[in-house]
């Protein structure tokens, strides 16, 4: 089997419409337009029975709650048990709860709450439960409005209890809570509260949210949050799940007008997940998917004599997985003016022939006619790259209000050929002008590159060479930014993923950020972009036709299509019984979206006891994609080698262990061993993506205090931990960087470079490297610096030696550090040599508890890491475990001891002379939270710090003088807490605590930040 896609493929900007509105095409990448940027501050509000902050639900002495053994008011249907015991560490109501495993839908099978005898009225209704399999159970409370149902994944939010909305219970008799599900999976009944709510303030609410999208409504009494952005940006609303609304007041440019050659178009980027809009009052339509674009035509709705009013009514209900639901507008948001003519779809085939060295270009176009006449048209594209390379022209008339296609034909000489690679990604521009009568009416951008991919019965080809490279699943998530991802972040993670060794990856789960592509484009990296569909039970999915399915696929796809990185779409995650779904929806988008790139869907299943080709589609995808999180993970390969013989194998997700600590010394202690079983042997594995690069917020069972998942390189605020270098030496062509022969008097050392075999695991060519070499001093400083080129090296080839010199008056240096960096600028090998000790660290605080104690100092260079020796006053000595933090923590000291601490730094040569000791004597209020971070974005200073068990809040002083930290916030949230500041002050200080329900630990060490 061969299987071969080439050039960039074809370039769509037909968006997928909001329902009730008409199918228009949207823009997409650089054009000639006038717009007018809507993001920055809008106005926010959420109303009451819409939602919850679900960590700042607690039982009050109002509430009536109902535990499943309140056997007077329930009743269920099936062999339900009762259990004692949580899973996954997850709490639970009361002394018991029940379960019940569906292994086939039954309707008959559930459990029903009846209302005890409560006061008639309105009340908020919530459900608690601990952890169950089932990712759809369905809660429906019959209320005097009728019946209202609402699907929860149990997986999710344990131990919490979750608004399920406010009704009118006007008959006691006929209302009721049930419990069901529409799926297979275990489902858990724990609990239910309700609320007693005042109706005159229900109904109030009500009435103003009615008002929410009004051209005169006052909203001064709103709050601002920023676009993108997220709720969870307000302290308030860091857990909150329901509906909240915005609002954009906004005038039109002074050269705007109404008129018959003008369109004008609101685009939205991303809104998390269900968004309602409107426009000067005017409902413009409703748009489901929280990470693909849409837009509506708003030519009619403008006023252009004074302010507009733009109203989205956001909904992040839509919980999947394990990764967090950012509610809101979380991307860009335009207005856009274009003529009544347009080129709404173009895409750029570029067929490069690996032998003669030369490329064939097909352009496919669609032109659209806004116009109430026939109109005659010319259309004319130019390739450049460092000048003109070829150019299409064509003639066309169109009728009133019609589209046209049509397709063009052109070459490359081999001369103007540069193919795209992840190490050298060039890329070409594509410059199409639509005009009439020779008036420029439209004009686009796109780039594109030119590359081959080829699959055969055992290898994947970039170009026509045999490669076998790695990656990672990066979520799209930052503790603070959660999805907007601004581009100094998506920026950062690039290169950081880059310099770790990415060179393929199966990004995530859902559409991704436009500029994360475009910096792929230009880094090169090759990935698998895909949809957010990870279960077919989802109610918003309905098969056999699964609409909203492709949708999302379509969206993504004709906004992304031609962009170089993206090799292939995935069209789910780990779906069960999807053998019909995966073959209609591959033809869907191999027949309708896309005929060139890799189609695949990403499994976990096939190697199971009774899985096989003819009923499981691992082997219906082109690029067979698998996760593997098994202990054993050769078994699961070596049965799909044999289930699927001849076929090369990507695994698109490989967990080497969650982590059950923050710690950035956390490390990948099995990395090297679970490669093996690819190096050498299992050679059809063709590359891998670790999940995952970067720690992500989650509300999923087992997650960490700080509400953080801690599978990651990298924290939540991108802080490197011990595996990064790990991964970064595993990940790397290089096999061998060794440093010999070392004379500090001389000034002269010998390296040598062994690249990977070609069995090995990565492997590929490396060619137009660089080997980089410096001498660094005690302090960081770098006192000399050279470099010089590798020759090209193939797998399997001999070791290469070299001898390195450096000059200057540098009678002591602390390190020699030898780097191997990629043609494009990224590392690929680093190795420190150390020369003398570290310097005497110093200890900037100590906070003490009773039991506890934290010292905090500055760290050194990066290859340093840092313990404490402490002695009891009974003569014992203790040290701590090294760390490469900025802080350590001794815990389970002894109260009837004084201690004296000293803190020493180490690396490869010795340990540091010691600080200067600090004596501590046990006592005080527990130690605050650790700070992991603190940031300014503009007028927010935001902080990052750990969270514990029984924590139920935090404090957060802050104030311009060390002696005026006259400003609180407070946050149910643990993880994070955000504070409005003046940006124009020079200096804040700040100190942070957290509260039980007991007592209150001790302030934070005084600290500042500049502004």
């Amino acid at each position: 089997m061969l299987m071969i896609i080439s050039g960039c493929n074809y370039f769509s900007s037909t968006f997928s419409k909001p329902e009730i509105i008409n199918d228009t095409p949207i823009d997409i990448g650089f054009m000639t337009q006038d717009e007018k940027l809507l993001n920055g501050q809008w106005k926010f509000k959420t109303f009451l029975g819409d939602g919850s902050n679900y960590r700042d639900i607690k039982p009050t002495a109002e509430d009536t709650i109902i535990d499943n053994s309140d056997l007077d008011l329930v009743e269920f249907s099936g062999n339900w048990q009762t259990k004692k015991l949580g899973q996954r560490d997850s709490s639970f109501w009361g002394h018991d709860f029940l379960a019940f495993s569906y292994s086939k839908l039954n309707p008959d099978i559930k459990v029903k709450f009846n209302y005890p005898k409560i006061a008639l009225g309105y009340y908020e209704h919530f459900v608690f439960y601990p952890f169950a399999s089932s990712l759809n159970t369905k809660v429906t409370v019959k209320h005097a409005g009728g019946e209202t149902s609402q699907y929860f994944n149990q997986r999710n939010r344990t131990g919490q209890w979750l608004s399920l909305g406010i009704f009118n219970i006007a008959d006691l008799a006929e209302s009721s809570i049930e419990f069901s599900t529409i799926h297979k999976g275990q489902v858990a009944v724990d609990a239910i509260m309700l609320r007693p709510i005042n109706e005159s303030v229900y109904l109030k609410a009500q009435q103003e949210k009615q008002q929410a999208y009004k051209v005169n409504l006052a909203d001064e009494s709103w709050q601002k949050l920023a676009v993108p952005g997220h709720w969870g940006m307000l302290n308030e609303y860091a857990t909150y799940t329901g509906k909240g609304w915005y609002r954009k007041e906004f005038t039109l440019p002074d050269n705007w007008q109404a008129t018959t050659e003008q369109r004008y178009r609101l685009t939205f980027d991303g809104v998390y997940h269900v968004a309602k809009v409107y426009l000067n009052g005017q409902f413009l339509g409703v748009h489901k998917g929280g990470f693909t674009p849409f837009e509506f035509d708003v030519t009619d709705k403008l006023d252009f004599t004074r302010d507009n009013v733009l109203a989205v009514e956001a909904d992040n209900n839509a919980i999947v997985g394990a990764t967090w639901n950012w509610g809101g507008i979380i991307r860009d948001v335009k207005l856009i003016k274009n003529n009544d003519a347009r080129i709404t779809f173009q895409y750029i085939h570029a067929e490069p022939d690996l032998i003669a060295g030369d490329a064939s270009l097909s352009l496919k176009v669609r032109v659209e006619n806004f116009a109430s006449r026939t109109r005659v048209f010319k259309f004319s594209a130019k390739v450049n790259r460092n000048g003109l390379l070829a150019s299409f022209d064509h003639e066309l008339q169109l009728d009133a209000n019609s589209v046209s296609e049509f397709n063009l034909e052109s070459n490359l000489t081999a001369k103007q050929v540069s193919l795209w690679h992840f190490d050298r990604p060039n890329l070409y521009e594509l410059t199409s002008e639509l005009s009439e009568q020779g008036k420029l009416l439209h004009q686009r951008q796109d780039r594109f590159g030119i590359r081959k991919v080829e699959i055969t019965d055992s290898q994947f080809l970039l170009n026509g060479e045999p490669i076998r490279v790695g990656g990672f699943n990066r979520i799209s998530d930052h503790r603070y930014w959660g999805t907007s991802e601004p581009d100094e972040l998506l920026a950062s993670d690039i290169k950081m993923m880059k310099n770790a060794g990415a060179n393929f990856m199966r990004i995530m789960h859902g559409t991704q950020h436009k500029r994360l592509l475009e910096l792929c484009d230009e880094v090169g990296m090759l990935i698998f972009e895909e949809a957010n569909i990870r279960e077919l039970t989802n109610p918003e999915f309905v098969a056999p036709e699964y609409a909203l399915n492709k949708q999302w696929l379509r969206e993504m796809i004709e906004r992304d299509i031609n962009h170089p990185s993206i090799i292939g779409w995935s069209i789910g995650n780990e779906l069960k019984e999807h053998y019909q779904y995966v073959t209609s929806v591959k033809n869907y988008v191999k027949k309708e979206l896309d005929p060139y790139r890799l189609v695949t869907n990403v499994s976990n299943t096939g190697y199971r006891k009774g899985d096989s080709a003819e009923n499981d589609p691992l082997g219906l995808s082109d690029l067979l994609m698998q996760n593997i999180y098994q202990k054993d993970p050769e078994s699961v390969i070596s049965t799909i080698k044999h289930r699927w013989p001849n076929r090369p194998v990507f695994i698109s997700e490989y967990g080497l262990g969650r982590f059950d600590t923050a710690s950035l010394d956390n490390d990948y202690a099995n990395f090297s061993e679970w490669h093996e079983m690819i190096r050498g042997r299992n050679t059809h594995v063709v590359g891998s993506a670790i999940w995952s690069f970067n720690d992500y917020r989650s509300g999923y069972a087992q997650s960490l205090e700080d509400e953080n998942r801690a599978w990651g390189l990298v924290n939540t605020w991108r802080q490197k931990r011990r595996a990064y270098k790990t991964v970064q030496q595993e990940l790397s062509p290089i096999k061998l960087l060794q440093i010999d022969q070392v004379n500090i008097n001389s000034q002269h050392a010998k390296v040598s470079v062994a690249v990977r075999d070609v069995d090995d695991y990565p492997s590929y060519t490396i060619k137009n490297y660089q080997l980089e070499w410096q001498l660094n001093a005690e302090n960081g400083d770098v006192l000399s610096k050279a470099s010089l080129a590798l020759p090209t090296l193939k797998p399997g080839d001999q070791t290469w030696q070299t001898g390195i010199d450096w000059s200057g008056d540098i009678d002591n240096p602390y390190s020699l550090t030898v780097r191997i960096i990629s043609s494009n600028g990224y590392v690929r090998f680093e190795k420190e040599l150390a020369f003398l000790k570290p310097l005497t660290p110093t200890i900037n605080s100590v906070l003490v508890a009773d039991n506890a104690v934290r010292v905090e100092f500055e760290k050194q260079t990066p290859s340093v890491e840092y313990f404490v020796r402490y002695r009891r006053t009974d003569g014992e000595i203790i040290e701590s475990e090294k760390t490469i933090n900025n802080s350590i923590e001794l815990t389970n000291l002894d109260s009837r001891y004084q201690y004296t601490l000293e803190l020493l730094a180490s690396n490869d040569v010795s340990n540091s002379a010691p600080s200067k000791p600090f004596n501590v004597t046990l006592s005080g209020k527990a130690l605050s939270p650790s700070i992991y971070e603190t940031m300014i974005d503009k007028d927010k200073f935001i902080v990052g710090f750990s969270g514990k068990v029984d924590d139920i809040g935090y404090i957060l002083q802050y104030g311009y003088a060390k002696g005026g930290l006259n400003m609180k916030v407070t946050t149910s949230s643990r993880g994070m807490i955000t504070a409005d500041i003046d940006p124009t002050q020079k200096t804040l200080y700040y100190q942070l605590k957290s509260k039980t329900l007991d007592t209150e630990s001790q302030w934070s060490k005084l600290d500042e930040i500049s502004l």
